[in-house]
């Protein structure tokens, strides 16, 4: 056998080894939704879902990680859980989405946000007057009414013959803050905010001047899930790579995308409060 001839089969038993090891790889479909944020599409999040699917496919071995999609609607995203042809294995989804649907999709979460570094998530009333009781019949603006069991079921449980609280959708919850601050005709009587935005008003002029009222008790943030078992025997690798994210420089800079540090395992207590509630009729 020559050298040209050598070199070329030395080539060939290299791409097929490539190609045998890629083969053998199993393949996850990536599936994130996020209730109320007008950015997680794939237009706006795709290429950072892009990024972690890449990151994952990196650091768990034997694994490939492929988004299948970005949605801010419940609707939109259970349609994608639904395509048999593109099976997912794994996704972010609102913990909302995980109550309603960890029975008929059998979700297991593996791991939980924690936007801003902070553990768990917590929602506050603000208005022009401080309101420490629950609204009963009031109108108040949140940017979730796509998801009308979490806000009701887990964020402001109404007391037992409490009139319901009527939610507003607005996209923009600034806009809902500034109508309370200018007495504008059809203003919501207060507006509904997370941690993050609550200090987003805080440092706005003319938001600032709102009261903060009631909070609710500290609730899940956005969960990892596993969806029917399909990980197998990945399910440990992505649990420790999701954990350890802040570890290395790459994981810190997509951390910072993902606005959450690390996805630590969740806070079991919390999640079975949470079902409790959803399990009452």
């Amino acid at each position: 056998m020559t050298r040209w001839t050598t070199a070329i089969a030395v080539l060939i038993i290299a791409v097929a080894c490539v190609n045998a090891e890629d083969a053998a790889k199993a393949e996850f479909g990536l599936v994130v939704y996020k209730l109320g944020e007008k950015y997680a599409t794939d237009d706006k999040a795709g290429e950072t879902i892009d990024s972690l699917a890449d990151y994952l496919d990196k650091n768990v071995a034997g694994a490939d990680f492929t988004r299948l999609g970005v949605r801010n609607k419940p609707a939109d995203a259970l349609k994608l859980f639904a395509d048999e042809k593109k099976p997912v294995g794994v996704a972010i989804v609102s913990p909302g989405f995980y109550f309603s649907h960890k029975a008929d999709l059998k979700l297991t979460a593996l791991a939980e946000a924690q936007r801003g570094g902070k553990d768990g998530e917590q929602y506050s009333l603000v208005g022009a007057a401080e309101m420490k009781e629950y609204p009963a019949g009031k109108k108040v603006a949140t940017s979730m009414t796509a998801d009308l069991d979490w806000l009701n079921k887990a964020v402001l449980r109404a007391p037992e013959g409490a009139k319901p609280i009527e939610w507003v959708q607005y996209d923009n919850l600034a806009d809902a803050g500034y109508e309370i601050i200018d007495k504008e005709d059809g203003a919501p009587d207060f507006v509904l905010v997370d941690r993050a935005t609550l200090e987003i008003f805080a440092k706005d002029s003319d938001l600032k001047s709102l009261k903060t009222g009631l909070q609710s008790e500290l609730l899940p943030q956005d969960l990892v899930v596993e969806v029917d078992g399909r990980l197998g025997d990945k399910r440990a690798d992505l649990k420790k790579v999701l954990g350890a994210l802040d570890q290395n420089e790459a994981g810190k800079k997509l951390g910072e995308n993902l606005q959450s540090p690390k996805f630590p395992a969740p806070v079991d207590a919390r999640l079975e409060k949470v079902a409790k509630w959803y399990d009452t009729k």
